[in-house]
């Protein structure tokens, strides 16, 4: 009996031995499995940190550096290209327009062919300049404006006080020159705030240049609205039209309505530049 015992122990302690064994080797499996699983990703996500910070980024022109402020793409008004600019006369002619005279002018035929398609193209980029504000177009904006255009912007300074009579207010006005960067800058924040811009356009005349062939100029009296900001002042585009499939603004002024006592005399127009 003690032999069978010892013989019964030692047969007990070597089945322990290979079941530890089977055991141990069933606890690695599924982690070296795992492992090995990992291994490829972890190699591929190396190597694609690698690459993105060695490669340059998609786009490194000049352009580029202006898409943080640039606006957000908006589906519901996509960027429209020039090639979408022809508005007929007829549309913009409609009762109500703020552009009806002068499409009127061209629908009764009294002008010179290249006079009438000039002015009609104006009505057509000046119907797109009106949309492109309210549906946040920046990149229409950004097309139509030249590089090196003038741009002078006006805002109606409101002192917190109150103590200032509502006719010395609207003669409180800050006049800011800016390069086209820093207009359109400044105009993706607007458009990024996401308040609720309006515009109502009246008195528009399209004027042609006296000597300077393909140039034209716009004046048109704007009450602009932002949030809880307003204003109402007059406009000056002058338009180059010498490349007509790419017309150019290159001067955008703004001047307050309060400061104009006669619109034939007191508007900015042709004569306060030098086209030389």
């Amino acid at each position: 009996m003690t032999i069978r015992r010892k013989h019964i122990n030692i047969l007990l302690i070597i089945i322990n031995l290979i079941l530890g064994v089977v055991a141990a080797g069933l606890y690695r499996r599924p982690q070296l499995s795992h492992r090995a699983e990992l291994a490829p990703a972890e190699v591929h996500s190396r190597t694609d940190s690698t690459l993105q910070t060695d490669s340059p980024a998609p786009e490194t022109t000049a352009d580029s550096t202006q898409k943080p402020i640039a606006a957000p793409v908006n589906t519901e008004h996509p960027v429209r290209s020039l090639s979408f600019a022809d508005v007929p006369p007829e549309r913009v002619a409609k009762t109500g327009n703020p552009f009806r005279k002068e499409a009127l002018k061209i629908l009764n035929g009294h002008l010179a062919e290249p006079d009438s398609l000039s002015r009609r193209m104006i009505l057509s980029y000046c119907e797109h300049l009106r949309a492109a504000y309210p549906s946040r177009d920046i990149d229409f904006i950004r097309q139509v404006f030249s590089d090196d255009a003038l741009i002078i912007v006006g805002q109606v300074v409101r002192p917190v006080s109150g103590k200032e009579s509502p006719a010395a207010l609207s003669q409180k006005v800050k006049y800011i020159t800016r390069s086209k960067q820093q207009y359109l800058q400044q105009l993706a924040k607007i458009f990024d705030s996401g308040k609720d811009i309006s515009l109502e356009y009246s008195d528009f005349h399209i004027l042609r240049h006296p000597t300077a062939e393909g140039i034209y100029g716009v004046t048109l009296r704007q009450k602009y609205s932002c949030g809880g900001y307003s204003d109402d002042g007059y406009l000056f585009l002058m338009w180059d039209f010498t490349n007509k499939s790419m017309p150019l603004i290159h001067v955008r002024t703004w001047q307050p309505a309060a400061s104009v006592a006669d619109p034939e005399d007191d508007l900015i127009s042709f004569g306060d530049f030098n086209l030389e």
